[in-house]
């Protein structure tokens, strides 16, 4: 790409992002004043530049980061109504609204008001995309068409991309890529007339997608349970740990990015403005990205029919808060795209459970407490003296848990403790009357008021 191109490319990416922050604050406002979303945006008074084949595009993609959010606020929303003390009439009441997602619907009944303060405690805790840091341009087929090259020998494709004036397209040369070549050749695989690209820094990255129809899911192999550990990344429910030197390595480069921010942060220099610092966060993501896709490929190449995971929470690492919240944003992702390839390419069932109680719950006799987990790396029963490693403990339980009705998903920390404590007591009565017997505590009154106890987010398992 010659520097002509690129400036075209940089021009359009400035406006592109403007354009986005703009149509973000057109679907909140909408969002906000009408209580749901409309189907598409009218675009035509917008201006700024763009064509209405743009805007559409631009319109597409902050839809698409608004409904991510709205999903994920869905599910802690569900979380936050199962782990309350209301009563069951009420909570059939918000569940029903928050299927609907119908949090801001205009009507003044209980169910609504409860409903409001909720999300708008979960917007307190995660506003609103900020299409300021995005970096991407999602371009489809009305304003990016990919076309074979013809005469060119050293290019194999060409995209040709709408600018910021009319009537003067640009082309994009995309070079040879073997994986993407070997993608095309298998059947019914076809390349997505939709192209996206990164900035960062300046420099431009092109990214091409392909179209392929969903694997038949496997009928054969065995199911594996999968806990994410502290200390390894994954371990699996037939003893396995694996990405155990993942922690070591996190822990060289948290020394190198606190001693980094130490040092800008004396010379008065805003972290995102270092170009040292933004590498290193990228060396850091693109490193746990390519960890987690080599430790699931081994996986995918084993006779595995069946993954049972948790839904993650990275916050457990012994690591400053700084590099916490890098691998917080790329674990989760890095680890769900994986594993929607997983399911959509390779036919492999992606089961996801609720993680409660699975560290502290005996995966031989069934026996819950604190008590069982003294330290980090050692699960010890103080029911059936059961020793074994702590996360691969944990991954025996959420294999267990795929049993349970939708994985306990739909239920609350209370009510899944109270059935394991129950299921426990069938098995071992005398383990039950003894700790009866040890318990002097009052127990605490029903309460029979509207509060929700909000919970703070941290997972205690």
């Amino acid at each position: 790409m010659n520097q002509g191109k690129q400036e075209q490319l940089l021009a359009l990416a400035k406006v592109w992002r403007d354009a986005l922050m703009y149509s973000m604050r057109q679907w909140v406002q909408l969002l906000l004043a009408e209580g749901k979303l409309p189907r598409w945006l009218d675009a035509k008074r917008f201006g700024m530049g763009l064509s209405q084949r743009q805007w559409d595009s631009v319109n597409r993609q902050t839809r698409a980061a608004l409904d991510s959010w709205m999903r994920l606020r869905q599910d802690e929303f569900r979380r936050i109504v199962n782990d309350s003390t209301l009563t069951q009439e009420q909570r059939i009441a918000l569940h029903r609204i928050n299927k609907r997602m119908a949090w801001w619907e205009r009507s003044d009944d209980d169910g609504h008001r409860l409903a409001r303060r909720i999300i708008r405690h979960l917007r307190c805790r995660v506003p609103f995309p900020d299409m300021r840091r995005c970096h991407t341009l999602s371009m489809d087929g009305k304003i990016a068409d990919i076309q074979n090259s013809v005469a060119s020998s050293r290019y194999a494709r060409w995209v040709k991309v709408s600018t910021l004036t009319k009537g003067k397209p640009m082309y994009l040369p995309l070079g040879d890529n073997m994986r993407l070549e070997g993608q095309l050749m298998q059947p019914g695989v076809r390349l997505a007339n939709h192209l996206q690209v990164n900035i960062h820094d300046g420099r431009i990255d092109a990214h091409v997608m392909t179209v392929q129809p969903a694997a038949t899911p496997r009928e054969y192999g065995e199911t594996l349970g999968l806990d994410w550990g502290c200390k390894t990344m994954f371990a699996t429910s037939d003893g396995r740990l694996l990405g155990i030197r993942l922690y070591q390595w996190l822990q060289e480069r948290d020394k190198e990015l606190t001693r980094l921010g130490a040092e800008l942060n004396h010379a008065r220099i805003p972290c995102h403005k270092s170009k040292r610092y933004r590498a290193l966060n990228r060396r850091i993501r693109s490193y746990f990205t390519n960890e987690v896709g080599r430790l699931l490929n081994k996986l995918e190449r084993e006779q595995v029919r069946e993954l049972v995971v948790e839904d993650l929470d990275l916050r457990a690492l012994r690591v400053s808060r700084r590099m916490k919240r890098i691998i917080s944003r790329a674990g989760r992702s890095a680890v769900k795209r994986k594993l929607t390839r997983l399911e959509q390419g390779e036919g492999i069932t992606v089961t996801t459970v609720n993680p409660a109680y699975t560290s502290q719950t005996c995966s031989k006799c069934g026996n819950v407490g604190k008590r069982n987990r003294r330290t980090q790396a050692t699960f010890h029963c103080t029911c059936c003296n059961h020793r074994i490693n702590a996360d691969i403990n944990a991954s025996r339980n959420i294999l267990a848990r795929r049993s349970r009705k939708e994985g306990w998903r739909r239920i609350g920390r209370t009510q899944i403790l109270s059935t394991l404590r129950k299921e426990h007591e069938q098995r071992c009565p005398s383990h039950a009357e003894r700790n009866a017997a040890q318990s002097t505590a009052t127990p605490r009154p029903s309460r029979t008021d509207t509060e929700v106890k909000i919970i703070s987010g941290i997972k205690y398992h």
